[in-house]
């Protein structure tokens, strides 16, 4: 073999190895749950990218073995037996499996709806509780079958769920509000399901409640808790200090009345604790336990001292004035008092130049001891609560160090709300998923005082110009002055380019209103009447992303607005995004058609039956 010859051998394997290095970067592990055993000997891990669950021997601090999960998961939950693991996972026609937990063979398995997450096993180990997310569903399955038994109404997007102890009530977390955005009051609410009668009630949490990540029951089952972003979007977005634009905390519930208690804050007054996500109770009930992953952190609250003093606070400024009490805090007030938990509450910094550990989405609690998934860095992080500074340590790893790809560089910068001024927020805050938040903000690139709804920034980069005025002329403008202007700091242009390949690896998810993954004959009918140039629908919303991309004067305009025309938003997975309109005033999309008359100046939309429009809502929901 020649000198030449043997070089480029040598060359050819050296990039065979970088190539398998570099694709091996690419196998994130991305826990988003953890499970531990009653005997705290156990610990599982469901890693969402990886589609796997990760057994963790506590004793020894590594994993000891895996079983893959046959789609992406979503959720799961244990059998009281500890044998039979159950997993959500799939998004259109998404299923659960039963798995055995000692071997990880799959049992069972069935089809049960779009998204299914929330997972809870009832007492008598007979049913299965779970939420089917994108379809706004609540679902009652037999078991060992799988079959599903019934279905009962959620709000939008339920996420996340507990059940009581008794299994009479079983508590679900709607992520985002859906509401008017227009209106005076918009949040997001918790549905409860009477687990006996089938009937659901809706508690309303405060104002500008939104990304209801996770929720949980108290130690003693008295209270529910929930963590939530409170937006203070009726502001304009001039600052971020002091919570102006976010706050973020948890609410309570009071379990047996199924009715709200209150929402206080995890903030400092100069630090922001962003995106709250994880929530869990010590088993002595003495702790409740928040993963901050904005902020990278968990937040440690004192539970008694907390109820305690919630408990003596007058309930308004007239109770306070009937017992002499005219300058107290009063209950009301809590969600607005950064300062509230002073001395109640302890944040722990995951992050160091040691300690390589972001986004804790997942919590476990066994005894004193509080472990915390890491999203993106791929690791088990433990904090011993009985030490006497406690502290953060690596506990496992699950998987290789990962090296990032730009893409997933801009998803971390996404939801790192460390990149922002004093920590208040992240993109992730007004765009959790890179959606909206289903909230009208005031921005001020196209002046003061015309508060219009977040946009989901999916296909965002293939249809300029951004933002509903047009102002920026394309997202990668946008995605530079949201730096600068909405989160008041100046990042590297590096980041700004890795967000940009963030939001083009964005896919959207298949709408729930297909039938097999096709339209359904009602959705046929309604492309008729979008494609019919009578109708006009389709001379704006054209294309492969159903948007002209330019400005239109629809007869939209709404008393605050500066302006009459508005940018063509696609129609791809609107399907996920109401309410609608630039001002968010329709929940309903029928009513865009019904009572806006959408389409009218240029098509003949008000000839429209109300079955038509059906149709035509039913073929747009299904994009």
């Amino acid at each position: 073999m020649s000198t030449r010859t043997a070089f480029l051998s040598i060359l050819f394997l050296f990039a065979v190895a970088t190539s398998q290095i570099v694709a091996s970067a690419a196998e994130y592990k991305g826990p988003i749950k953890l499970l531990a055993t009653k005997d705290g000997s156990t610990l599982y891990s469901l890693n969402m990218d990886a589609k796997e669950i990760a057994v963790v021997d506590l004793e020894k601090a590594e994993v000891v073995r895996s079983f893959p999960i046959p789609a992406t998961p979503n959720d799961m939950c244990l059998s009281e037996d500890e044998k039979t693991v159950y997993v959500g996972y799939g998004d259109y026609q998404g299923k659960i499996g039963a798995f055995n937990i000692a071997d990880g063979t799959l049992i069972n398995e069935a089809v049960v709806g779009h998204t299914p997450c929330g997972l809870c096993v009832a007492p008598d180990q007979k049913t299965l509780y779970a939420c089917l997310r994108f379809e706004a569903k609540l679902a009652k399955i037999s078991l060992p079958d799988l079959k599903v038994e019934a279905t009962y109404p959620a709000l939008h997007e339920p996420c996340d769920a507990v059940l009581t102890r008794d299994g009479k009530s079983y508590f679900v977390a709607n992520f985002l509000p859906l509401d008017h955005s227009d209106g005076a009051n918009v949040a997001a609410e918790i549905t409860c399901l009477d687990t006996e009668t089938g009937e659901t009630k809706n508690i309303r949490l405060p104002n500008g409640s939104s990304s209801m990540h996770h929720i949980t029951l108290s130690a003693d089952g008295k209270y529910v808790y929930t963590t939530a972003i409170l937006a203070r979007y009726q502001l304009p977005t001039t600052q971020v200090e002091r919570g102006w634009m976010n706050t973020n905390g948890f609410s309570v519930i009071d379990a047996e009345k199924r009715e709200f208690v209150n929402t206080v804050l995890l903030d400092d007054v100069d630090s922001g604790a962003a995106n709250p996500w994880p929530i869990v109770v010590t088993p002595d009930n003495k702790t409740i336990c928040v993963g901050i992953a904005g902020t990278h952190e968990i937040c440690f609250v004192d539970s008694d001292k907390t109820h305690e003093k919630l408990a003596g606070l007058p309930k308004n400024a007239e109770e306070a004035k009937e017992k002499g009490l005219s300058n107290a805090v009063t209950a009301d007030q809590v969600p607005q008092l950064l300062a509230f938990l002073v001395g109640l509450k302890q944040r722990v910094k995951l992050y160091s130049r040691t300690l390589k550990a972001k986004a804790p989405r997942s919590l476990a609690v066994v005894g004193k001891k509080v472990y915390a998934g890491m999203y993106f860095t791929d690791n088990i992080v433990v904090v011993d609560l009985d030490a006497r500074r406690p502290k953060a340590k690596e506990f496992v790893k699950l998987g290789p160090e990962p090296e990032l790809e730009p893409a997933r560089r801009g998803e971390l910068a996404w939801n790192d709300a460390t990149l922002c001024f004093q920590n208040w927020q992240s993109c992730a805050s007004c765009h959790p998923d890179a959606r909206s938040d289903a909230l009208n903000w005031d921005l001020l690139n196209d002046g003061m005082g015309n508060p219009k709804n977040a946009k989901a920034m999916l296909f965002s980069i293939d249809v300029p110009p951004a933002m509903w005025h047009g102002v920026r002329v394309n997202a990668e403008k946008a995605i530079r002055t949201g730096f600068q202007f909405i989160m008041f700091s100046n990042v590297p242009e590096a980041t700004c380019v890795d967000v940009e390949e963030y939001i083009k690896s964005l896919k959207p998810l298949p709408s729930p209103h297909l039938v097999d993954g096709q339209l359904s004959e009602k959705a046929l009918r309604g492309k008729a009447i979008f494609e019919n140039e009578k109708y006009a629908c389709s001379e704006c919303h054209s294309g492969e992303f159903f948007t002209d991309q330019q400005m239109h004067d629809v007869g939209t305009r709404a008393d605050f607005d500066h302006r009459d025309d508005f940018d063509t938003p696609t129609l791809r997975e609107v399907w996920r995004t109401p309410p609608y309109l630039h001002d968010g005033r329709y929940v309903d999309l029928r009513d865009v058609f019904l009572d806006g008359m959408h389409g009218d100046v240029k098509g003949a939309v008000d000839e429209l039956t109300e079955e038509e429009v059906d149709d035509l809502v039913e073929y747009i929901l299904s994009l």
